[in-house]
């Protein structure tokens, strides 16, 4: 993991969301308000993903955006790559 890259994001609350999403089973979710990616942090599995946020869950992002999204820095504000991603995986779970 590329601490670097985790450290250059502005996360949007010092203090992240806590979210019990299974009884017993808590994330932590963290939000970049530069370039508007959502992480879930699993710190029993020591994991993070990338994730879409919906009204009820977290939607998560196939591994390879996750593995780009967690070890790259920052890139400042939202990129139309990202916004496309988003919008595949939102059409795909609304069918």
């Amino acid at each position: 993991m590329n601490r670097d890259a985790w450290n250059s994001h502005q996360w949007s609350s010092a203090n992240p969301r806590q979210v019990e999403i299974e009884p017993g089973k808590s994330v932590v979710q963290r939000h970049c308000s530069r370039c508007m990616r959502d992480f879930v942090e699993d710190a029993a599995a020591g994991e993070r993903y990338a994730v879409t946020v919906s009204v009820f869950s977290f939607h998560r992002l196939p591994d390879q955006i996750s593995v780009q999204w967690i070890g790259e820095m920052c890139p400042g504000g939202q990129s139309q790559m990202d916004i496309e991603v988003r919008s595949r995986l939102i059409e795909h779970h609304a069918k």
